[in-house]
């Protein structure tokens, strides 16, 4: 629900809560005001006959269109000399008055003496009910809310056409923002000052993160390259001495070197790239065929699995194109295998399914020494492999949120298991061919 629809239902909201309340009094008070209007009326009438009683006149039955009722009183003049006498309903029934459904009767009785006899003068009329009044509020009140909702939505609509305009042009840019484009935001001028003030915070703040990210991918990119070439010639130098007559000990210590070197040279390429994803430098518009690049980053590592006499089995579905990077999907799956592999026991075992949900990779292995979602975290290693620089498993984690896909980590009985679960608008699966190859029995290498 938009911002507008809340704010007009509030409205409306607050209108239905206060406008019975209003009604409520409106009418208590109306009715007050008729009643006191009419019971003056007849207590002028009832002034009026005493007037021509004390002139020695005889009064008329009907006075002013009120009908008068003049009777003696036996005994002393009542304390209170005006009574008012107001029924209807049940009271009127009670009192045997013929009274319509609508009416009610208002009754003045007035008390005076005349050359010491205690005259009554009594005078009535007919008000209207007040469940009369109240059934024609209720009409007035049904049409003038009907009017005001339907006045407050038409009104919704024409402020959020023209005055909310400059703020959906705002989220429209920063949904359309891209630090790669290098491009700064070029807002709609508003005379809203809220707006006005939103705008000027989105410029200055994309302004400095298109400056913040161009000086940190210039940064990373000298670093890369500041750090590969000395490294490059720090690992020919060793290649040149290990060359020249060295003893056993002295070429102990150059493969020490070396694969140090080695050691440092990933952690720097794993460093870059992860610098990369998070800058969202890779497009993810690609359709790859994602069973053929398995299959492919699998025939990779044929070696590796040989030498450490892996079973592998798996089940890929063919035709399942999945919209990710070219690279990005080589380095994912690269990593996934290079990890089952590595944390593998001797004669181990590695599953492989994917289907057009998922795509899982499981492995036997010695059980983790951390919580297995901490290993998606920068350097964090489980057995610390003294191969493994810890940063494979993070690199796989930030493709899978380049990607939109979600990624899991699981240990059961023995089997280290990761799923990458694909968003549903990232998959397209033309055709369903389950194919199925099991090597329980024979340790080695096979693709589907």
């Amino acid at each position: 629900m938009n911002l507008l629809n809340k704010i007009s239902l509030w409205f409306i909201g607050i209108i239905l809560i206060t406008t019975p309340i209003s009604m409520y009094i409106s009418h208590k008070n109306i009715k007050k005001r008729l009643d006191n209007a009419e019971v003056q009326r007849l207590k002028n009438v009832n002034a009026h006959v005493a007037k021509q009683l004390k002139q020695g006149n005889e009064p008329d039955t009907y006075t002013q269109g009120r009908a008068i009722e003049i009777s003696k009183i036996n005994g002393p003049l009542p304390a209170e000399t005006c009574q008012v006498v107001h029924a209807c309903g049940n009271e009127a029934s009670s009192q045997n008055l013929n009274l319509k459904k609508n009416e009610c009767l208002i009754r003045v009785n007035n008390f005076i003496v005349i050359k010491d006899q205690v005259y009554k003068i009594s005078s009535y009329d007919y008000v209207t009910n007040t469940d009369q009044i109240l059934k024609g509020m209720m009409s007035a009140l049904t049409v003038k809310m009907t009017l005001i909702i339907a006045f407050i939505f038409i009104t919704a609509r024409f402020l959020s056409h023209r005055i909310l305009k400059p703020f959906k042009q705002a989220m429209l840019y920063i949904r359309h923002f891209s630090l790669k484009k290098n491009q700064n935001l070029a807002l709609l001028p508003t005379t809203t000052n809220e707006f006005r003030e939103l705008n000027k915070f989105l410029e200055k703040m994309t302004n400095k993160a298109i400056d913040d990210y161009t000086s940190m991918k210039e940064f990373s990119e000298n670093a890369s390259h500041e750090l590969q070439t000395p490294l490059a010639i720090i690992q020919s130098k060793l290649e040149l001495l290990s060359e020249t007559t060295i003893d056993e000990s002295q070429a102990g210590l150059i493969v020490d070197m070396q694969n140090a070197i080695d050691k440092l040279t990933r952690i720097n390429r794993s460093l870059v790239l992860l610098t990369k994803l998070e800058n969202q430098e890779f497009d993810n518009d690609n359709n790859m065929r994602f069973c053929r690049v398995t299959k492919d980053t699998l025939a990779a590592f044929t070696d590796r699995i040989a030498m450490k006499n892996i079973a592998i089995s798996s089940k890929l579905d063919k035709n399942i194109i999945v919209k990710i990077h070219p690279t990005l999907a080589e380095i994912l799956l690269s990593n996934l295998f290079q990890n089952a592999i590595r944390h593998n026991i001797e004669g181990g075992q590695i599953k492989i399914l994917l289907t057009t949900e998922y795509f899982s990779i499981s492995n036997t292995g010695l059980p983790p020494e951390i919580a297995t979602e901490e290993l998606f975290k920068r350097f964090k290693k489980s057995n610390q492999c003294i191969n493994s620089i810890g940063l494979g498993l993070a690199i796989v984690k930030q493709i899978c949120e380049v990607s939109q896909f979600n990624v899991t980590y699981h240990y059961d009985d023995g089997w280290h298991s990761v799923i990458v679960c694909f968003d549903k608008n990232k998959v397209i699966a033309s055709e369903m061919i389950p194919v199925n190859y099991e090597f329980p029995e024979s340790p080695g290498l096979a693709l589907s």
